[in-house]
């Protein structure tokens, strides 16, 4: 569950950090995945950016790209999602 922790972390500290209003999280189980929406009251639509070598920031889009099977923004700009595959020992019967 390291994964889900790392993504977390990183689309809230992105919506905190670049976004606007009230920040919320929703998890969700589909099909054997974990699905993790972040909202922010902001529709600018977030993008990868370069962030040169010595930068302390702007990684955290490459790690969720990196990490999570999928992942993408809604269509008005306010939830970025994710999804990452659950290994059979974490899913509920």
């Amino acid at each position: 569950m390291a994964d889900a922790e790392l993504l977390v972390t990183e689309l809230v500290t992105n919506a905190l950090r670049h976004g606007r209003g009230d920040v919320g999280v929703r998890l969700s189980f589909i099909n054997g995945h974990l699905r993790i929406e972040v909202r922010d009251d902001s529709p600018e639509v977030p993008e990868p950016r370069a962030a040169a070598s010595l930068d302390e920031s702007g990684r955290g889009l490459f790690l969720v790209q990196a990490v999570a099977d999928d992942w993408g923004v809604t269509d008005n700009g306010m939830t970025t999602w994710c999804s990452l595959a659950l290994s059979p020992l974490c899913r509920t019967p």
